[in-house]
This record gives C-alpha cells, sequence and structure tokens, in this order.
C-alpha cells in the first residue's frame, strides 16, 4: 500500500501517476476540511491502468447494479439481475454481469459509461480544492471497463469537464463561495418566496449547518446542478451564506469544550463546585433546578423573577459556562437562546443532545425569532418547546412547569 500526500489542485497529476504503470486497484482519498473537523473520503478505481469506476466507498456487485437501475431509471433490473449472475461464469466478475444485463436490454455500456463518469467527475471536484492523502491499494477483484473493446474512462475528457466545473464553481462564487458553504435563510426571506415548492425545500432542507454539498447528496443530486438553483434563489434575495471559515470554528470551539467536559459530566454526575455552588448556595435545594442560557442581562433578570419562587435558577451568559453548569449542577430544564456569542443556540442544543444523560432534559427554545422555519429548525436541534420574546411571566412559568412535571 502506498501513500502520497498532496497539495489542493495536485490530485489529478499524482493520479496520472498511476496510469503509466498499467495498475489495477483503488485509490483511496482522504482530505480535511478547513472548514469543518470531519475528515472527506472518497474512492477511485483503475482496471489495467484506466480509471473505471469513483464513488464514496468500494461497492458491492449486486447493490451496484441496483443503483445503476435505478439512477438509469431501468426498471427491469432487479428482475434481470439473478438471471443475469447465473449466467455468469465468474459472478464476482462486475464485467460479465453487467455485459448479460446489457444483452437482457436492461441498459446500454453508453449509459453506463456517461452515468459513472458524472459520479467520478463528483468524486473529484469534491477533493481538488482542498490538500488530502492518496492511498494506492493494488487489488485485482473489480473487472469493469466499457464496451467491447473493454476500455476505461476517458481520462482527458474527464479534465476538460473538470475544469468547466471548476470554472462554472467561480462563477457562483460572489454569491456561493464554495460547495462547502453552508446556505442560510431567514423569516424574512421566506415571506420574499412566491414558489411554494422552493419555500418548502428550504425548510427542508436547511437547518444552519448542512453545506450545499451535503444538502445535493441528501437529494442524490449533483452538488453544481443544486448550486445553479441556490444561486439564482440568491439572487433574488431568497437565500444567503454564512461565512463558513468562522461560522465553523465556533461550531469546532464549541465542540472541543463538549468533548473536553463530556468525561467529567459522566465521572462527577451531580458533584461539583464553583459556577452553578456559588449560584445555588442561598435557595432551598429540594426546588427544581432550571438553568437560564442567555447573553441578556435584561432578559435573564425577568426569567429569575418568573421562575425563582418556584424554581432555583442558574444563570449563564454563552454555551461554555452552561456546559460547566451543566457539569455541576442537576439540571431538570434548560431555557436556550438561540443566538449566543459563542456559538448559535441551535447547534449548541444538538450537540447536548449528543450526550446520553441530556437526551431526556427538557429544553425549551428562547428567542426574538418567530415563524415557522425557526421552529421546525429548533425542533430538529432537539428542543422540547419554543418561546418567543417577549413573553408574560406567566406564560414562562405555566411552560417550565409542563416540560418538568410531563
Amino acid at each position: 500500500m502506498i501513500s502520497n500526500k498532496y497539495d489542493s489542485n495536485q490530485l489529478t497529476s499524482i493520479i496520472e501517476e498511476l496510469f503509466d504503470s498499467n495498475n489495477t486497484g483503488i485509490i483511496n482519498l482522504k482530505a480535511n476540511l478547513p472548514s469543518s473537523s470531519q475528515q472527506r473520503s472518497g474512492i477511485l478505481i483503475l482496471h489495467q491502468g484506466a480509471l473505471v469506476y469513483g464513488d464514496y466507498q468500494v461497492p458491492e456487485i449486486q447493490e451496484l447494479c441496483k443503483n445503476l437501475g435505478r439512477e438509469l431509471e431501468a426498471k427491469l433490473v432487479n428482475t434481470a439481475l439473478p438471471v443475469a449472475i447465473q449466467k455468469a461464469k465468474n459472478p464476482d466478475s462486475i464485467r460479465e454481469i453487467l455485459e448479460n444485463l446489457i444483452k437482457l436490454k436492461v441498459f446500454n455500456w453508453e449509459n453506463l459509461e456517461s452515468l459513472i463518469e458524472v459520479k467520478v467527475l463528483r468524486v473529484l471536484d469534491k477533493f481538488m480544492a482542498y490538500p488530502g492523502e492518496l492511498t494506492w491499494e493494488p487489488q485485482g477483484d473489480f473487472d469493469l471497463c466499457y464496451g467491447a473493446d473493454r476500455h476505461g474512462l476517458d481520462w482527458q475528457k474527464i479534465k476538460q469537464k473538470l475544469k468547466q466545473r471548476q470554472q462554472q464553481w467561480q462563477k457562483y462564487a460572489p454569491q456561493i463561495p464554495s460547495m462547502d458553504a453552508i446556505p442560510l435563510v431567514s423569516p424574512k426571506q421566506l415571506g420574499m418566496i412566491d414558489s411554494p415548492r422552493v419555500k418548502e425545500h428550504l425548510i427542508k432542507s436547511i437547518n444552519g449547518t448542512s453545506s450545499l454539498v451535503e444538502i445535493a447528496e441528501k437529494m442524490g443530486r449533483d452538488p453544481l446542478s443544486v448550486a445553479k438553483s441556490y444561486y439564482e434563489w440568491s439572487n433574488q434575495g431568497w437565500v444567503s451564506f454564512s461565512n463558513v471559515e468562522t461560522f465553523a470554528s465556533g461550531i469546532r470551539d464549541i465542540k472541543e469544550k463538549i468533548s473536553s467536559n463530556l468525561a467529567n459530566i459522566q465521572s462527577q454526575g451531580t458533584s461539583g463546585v464553583s459556577g452553578a455552588a456559588a449560584q445555588t448556595k442561598t435557595v432551598p435545594n429540594n426546588l427544581p433546578t432550571v438553568l437560564s442560557v442567555d447573553d441578556s442581562p435584561i432578559i435573564q433578570v425577568s426569567i429569575k423573577r418568573a421562575l425563582q419562587d418556584h424554581y432555583q435558577v442558574l444563570l449563564a451568559n454563552k454555551a461554555a459556562q452552561a456546559l460547566e453548569i451543566l457539569q455541576e449542577a442537576t439540571v431538570e430544564l434548560m431555557l436556550l437562546d438561540l443566538t449566543m456569542p459563542d456559538i448559535d443556540g441551535l447547534e449548541f442544543c444538538r450537540h447536548v443532545r449528543t450526550m446520553a444523560q441530556f437526551q431526556d432534559l427538557p429544553i425549551i427554545m428562547v428567542t426574538a425569532r418567530d415563524g415557522l422555519v425557526n421552529k421546525m429548525k429548533g425542533r430538529i436541534a432537539g428542543s422540547s418547546r419554543y418561546l418567543t420574546k417577549p413573553f408574560e411571566a406567566e406564560e414562562l412559568r405555566k411552560l417550565v412547569a409542563q416540560c418538568i412535571n410531563q
């Protein structure tokens, strides 16, 4: 197994070196995105020195045939596949099975080659702009090739189309910085949209953390074609894109904070000192504890006044402080502002929910933002209920009681 690290825009030249040796095997690709803590991975497959396939993982033969049939809208593929496998002299040969499916007129080599070329382009497109690591794994099992002459994909044609794709991304760049940019939509923007179909899509797809490429993959679409629609919507003022680096930096910081505190939360349970203890010294211990997370002193004062006769009220003005209190005290309910200085409230809610001990903690999102889209986002992130500012003290007390006693 051979590994090579490469810088951005160097990937194609490294791949070309493998063509020269008539190699057969798998190219494993990995790249760390600067805007994410996650690692991106994908594969390309060479057969006798020619590129023949690309995707996110090496496919199992039957599943590959079914997927190709679905994408090509070949309705007979599920019926014909057992016959094609039975007729193959080698049931592990993807070439033989596809050849049999073509003889059964399920699809043809031209359509197959065009479809897989698009898959390869998407893989390369996702890796070209970032530094990463290429690992070469010699392997002879995947014998895919095309046509009667058993050729591979046309590499020069792929490079030309890849260049065209990069030029198209550059055209979108004023509005869409990259395929990894995060689209955002506000209630005001939703109100401007005159297409019910577009509005429904944006409410369903945009959650403030999914990138354009992630949205496209969930739809089973080419990110570039999805970007075309988002570019048009952005020009109409319906969609905007976040500063990906700033947003991701905030997420990374809070993830690191959550990760470092998780072990302490699990090991220490309710034992703790400092922040939470200091706030609860003079409060009776038999009252349920409510944690309010909000950077507005005025809101915090109003919440404490409304609840202090019936609850212990602990206050945090940012997510990092809230984590410390969750570590130190037994909290029965959290009131969480949607907009905080160190991280978006929805993202904080989502990460709190990843911790087993807080999966059932009632969380009420408290925010000045109103509208269906934010309520939906709050529920998706894991909030129990939603409270819009300004609110009456009695309204708050009633909602808190309902959540704690349910």
